[in-house]
């Protein structure tokens, strides 16, 4: 196959549209004689004469004819491809569906889904709920689109995206005896009860694993599925519990909970947007997935700013 240089395509097209070389070269800003290199350097590579020079103009050859029909096929194409990215805020009409756990679906998502529907209007999203082994096995069996989860692991057929780091606050009442000490200790932690996930979730994995690292012995009087429930249970006494920094950021600064910093009891969570591999994506579905991941990008940076 030819190798053809896509400016001199563009030159020999522009030529062929005005008839004459004298106006293309002036909408394209170059002189004259640069026109003829670039067109002489075409028909070279095409192996045949394009123009059929006369006075006052211009007329195609048959060669001519066939490469300006492609030409201006192709220049259409580019026309439409860049009008269609210039103008990603307007995205067809459409659905997205999006498998998520409670901690993010009720405490993250709200704030960047009702960014996307300010932005999108005309695209609808379904969140569908899960736990922490549904939200994947939607997403694989076709369920959902994508999902958003408070971890990182690697899945066959799933492509993974990181989107933030949150972390997790031991939080307690505002009454509670520890949260009146100045300095707690780890040890300190055996002495009340605590609020947890239950077993087999990902975030109760992470804190008995903690534990067992601290060799603590930590005894659970209540457990949930729900972060929602669980700071519900802490607020009326039950116990503590690590939870999610955005299911207790607000009664943090209302002082109905409070925070309990142990440097040695340090957790995080990755936040992960999935979606399945070699897959194409609706425009609906691609445009939410290129929003959320600038919405995080945006937010990161902005924390980045206020740190310096």
């Amino acid at each position: 196959m030819a190798a053809i240089n896509l400016n001199h395509l563009y030159y020999f097209y522009e030529v062929a549209r005005h008839g004459t070389f004298t106006a293309a070269a002036r909408a394209l800003h170059v002189s004259q004689s640069a026109l003829s290199v670039q067109i002489q350097a075409l028909e070279t590579a095409l192996g045949g004469s394009l123009f059929d020079r006369r006075r006052g103009g211009v007329s195609l050859t048959e060669a001519g004819q066939r490469a300006f029909e492609t030409a201006e096929r192709v220049f259409t194409d580019v026309d439409h491809l860049v009008a269609d990215l210039q103008q990603t805020d307007r995205l067809v009409s459409g659905a997205v569906s999006l498998g998520t756990v409670d901690s993010i679906g009720l405490f993250v998502l709200p704030a960047v889904l009702t960014a996307f529907r300010e932005r999108f209007p005309d695209v609808g999203v379904r969140v569908d709920f899960r736990g922490s082994d549904g939200v994947i096995d939607h997403l694989l069996r076709g369920k959902t689109d994508l999902a958003i989860v408070p971890w990182e692991r690697s899945y066959p057929g799933l492509a993974a995206t990181p989107l933030t780091r949150q972390k997790m606050f031991l939080v307690a009442p505002a009454d509670h005896p520890l949260s009146r000490r100045e300095r707690v200790s780890p040890r300190d932690l055996e002495s009340y009860p605590f609020v947890g996930y239950h077993e087999g979730m990902h975030t109760r994995a992470m804190t008995d694993a903690l534990f067992k690292r601290m060799s603590l012995k930590i005894e659970y009087a209540v457990e949930s599925a729900n972060a929602a429930t669980i700071k519900e249970m802490v607020l009326a006494g039950m116990g503590i519990a690590f939870v999610p920094e955005p299911a207790v950021a607000a009664e943090i600064r209302r002082r109905q909970l409070a925070r309990i910093d142990l440097p040695t009891l340090v957790m995080s969570q990755e936040v992960t947007l999935y979606v399945r591999q070699n897959r194409t994506l609706s425009r609906s579905v691609s445009g939410f997935v290129e929003f959320v991941r600038e919405y995080f990008d945006t937010g990161r940076r902005v924390a980045e700013k206020r740190r310096r």
